[in-house]
């Protein structure tokens, strides 16, 4: 991040530190150095000696090159653009996700709770039909003194207590 911001600064005074001139190489190979409207090949000033087609021609390739590096530069600013609005996409993409898992993690716990309860809740219930079986059975042989009696209904009353309890957690995590 940090280069695309020195990379400007550094082309900046890159060119300033090379003077105004641009170079031009022309197809039959001649280099040329062109500073406002002055000419120079090899480090002399060669304006009088070129003709107006031969300035014309120099200037036309220095513009065609100029224009081609703005439209290069430009190109290049609108991909950088375009990366930042792929690397923000994929950035939102991950929180969307991250998000997401942590959705699907707390209704798995949910889940997971939802059944317990309900575990616990079948278990209190068939202790307590079992509990009633074996109350019946000692109550039909006579086994079963008044005290006995009291200490069956106080596990009963403290199971149908769990049973509720049970019942009203699976109701509520529902």
């Amino acid at each position: 991040m940090k280069m695309i911001k020195i990379l400007p600064i550094a082309l900046i005074g890159l060119c300033m530190s090379c003077g105004s001139g641009e170079r031009v190489i022309m197809e039959e190979g001649a280099v040329y150095k062109v500073k406002n409207d002055n000419f120079y090949s090899k480090g002399k000033d060669i304006t009088e000696l070129l003709s107006e087609n031969e300035k014309k021609d120099i200037k036309a390739v220095l513009s065609k090159r100029l224009e081609a590096e703005r439209l290069a530069e430009d190109k290049k600013e609108k991909l950088e653009k375009e990366q930042k609005k792929v690397e923000q996409t994929i950035e939102k993409a991950k929180e969307k996700q991250e998000a997401l898992e942590e959705s699907q993690k707390q209704l798995e716990e949910k889940q997971e709770a939802i059944e317990d309860a309900r575990d616990d809740f079948l278990k209190a219930k068939e202790k307590l039909e079992s509990k009633k079986e074996k109350y019946n059975k000692l109550k039909e042989k006579g086994k079963l003194s008044p005290s006995d009696e009291e200490k069956w209904q106080g596990r009963f009353e403290d199971l149908e207590a769990k049973i509720k309890e049970y019942n009203t957690i699976y109701k509520n995590l529902k």
